[in-house]
């Protein structure tokens, strides 16, 4: 008996698709006023800004309260993808920002299961709260640099690596006289950093403290936006002024100075130097743009060329790369594998397939255009008979990002 078919050939299932991004999903922590349909201290996960005023935080909520939770949450699906995964956690007005960057942003972490790519943390102060200044900053803001370090180790100890960005409200309003966020003394803080910019029209519209917030919530959407390898600050993509709606016109210092401001302009490029991110405008060009991806450590390279994630593009693309590289030899644990009848160590051939699954992660991020190479190594001489540990090499090449460029031009009588 034959099938009248002569041939059958059907398609196939498609099992995950290992180029697919999840690199968008972020995290927020804010505290506040309890809105109407969110405890405080529940984390809760929202796609939309339908999503975000169904909780009961709108305009309104901002308004009444003087407050920037809506402002935060709005900003981040203004420049986010649509639909991007955004978790939420809002904690008592009287919690500090060193308290929000310990147990609540872990709570929150914990969970989004670990997808939590990047996480914002900020505050909205009561109106009995005095700041007391440290290194140019509240000594709150300055203290939670340390603590956001903490949690960006725990976030990588725990397999769930993040980059923070913190909020750097109320600014003194001096750079000279403002902590060198690249150069701080006895903490080298990779993987955080620190926001002082605001939208000065948006500032301009609250009292008191609400008058001097960072917007963090912008930073974030533009991080969200971003792919790993992208500079936050990037020229040609990152224009994030909205002329209709009158948002981000004139960017300014969370001093609440714009920062075209007589005093504040010629501090901006010490601002630059030290490592802070707010919002400038070029001339011969419209918009606002982040002034970089800075982080608050120190550029550091060493005798091997090795390079630490100074920046928050390189934080992101190693992250991602451990994120990778984790998933994909999860599986090999407890695994059999044929050894060398010889020596008892690994067979070329199982030496070629593991370094494979390495090799085939950065390939998808070449093609993705996320890095500019790759290398698995495998270490032959591991011992999967009695130590039962295979020792495992990574070198990756991050992609050059253009800061700035310097060029001469002469007029010429011929050539």
């Amino acid at each position: 008996m034959s099938n009248l078919d002569g041939a059958s050939i059907r398609k196939g299932k498609v099992g995950t698709n290992r180029l697919a991004s999840d690199d968008a999903i972020s995290g927020i922590v804010l505290s506040g006023v309890k809105p109407a349909n969110l405890d405080l201290s529940t984390p809760k996960v929202v796609y939309n800004l339908q999503d975000v005023e169904s909780l009961g935080i709108t305009k309104d909520y901002d308004s009444t309260n003087n407050v920037h939770v809506y402002e935060h949450l709005s900003e981040f699906y203004r420049l986010a993808p649509e639909g991007t995964e955004l978790y939420l956690i809002l904690e008592d007005q009287t919690d500090k920002l060193v308290d929000l960057c310990a147990d609540p942003a872990k709570t929150l972490m914990i969970y989004a299961k670990g997808k939590i790519k990047q996480i914002a943390i900020g505050v909205n102060l009561l109106p009995t709260v005095t700041n007391v200044m440290l290194n140019g900053m509240p000594d709150d803001v300055y203290n939670a640099i340390a603590v956001a370090k903490l949690l960006e180790e725990w976030s990588e100890e725990n397999h769930m690596p993040v980059s923070v960005f913190l909020e750097c409200y109320a600014w003194g309003g001096n750079s000279a006289s403002s902590a060198d966020l690249r150069d701080l003394e006895n903490l080298s803080a990779e993987g955080v950093t620190l926001v002082n910019g605001q939208d000065w029209d948006v500032a301009e519209k609250k009292t008191g403290h609400a008058q001097k917030y960072a917007n963090i919530g912008t930073v974030l959407g533009v991080c969200a936006s971003c792919t790993v390898d992208q500079n936050i600050g990037e020229n040609e993509t990152k224009n994030l002024t909205h002329e209709a709606k009158k948002l981000l016109v004139n960017p300014g210092l969370s001093n609440h100075k714009k920062i075209d401001d007589k005093d504040m302009y010629p501090q901006l490029q010490t601002l630059e130097n030290k490592g802070y991110v707010f919002g400038i405008t070029y001339v011969g060009m419209a918009g606002v743009r982040l002034n970089n991806d800075h982080v608050c450590a120190p550029i550091v390279i060493d005798d091997d060329n090795n390079i630490n994630e100074h920046t928050v593009a390189y934080g992101r693309t190693a992250k991602k790369v451990r994120r990778m590289l984790r998933t994909a030899y999860l599986p090999e644990v407890k695994k059999s594998y044929l050894l060398n009848e010889t020596t008892g160590k690994l067979s070329p051939g199982s030496v070629v397939a593991l370094e494979d699954l390495g090799d085939r992660k950065f390939a998808d991020m070449q093609r993705a255009s996320e890095i500019s190479y790759g290398k698995t190594t495998v270490d032959r001489e591991s011992d999967l008979v009695v130590a039962k540990t295979l020792n495992v090499g990574f070198k990756v090449v991050p992609k050059g990002n253009v800061g700035e460029i310097n060029g001469t031009v002469n007029l010429k009588s011929k050539i």
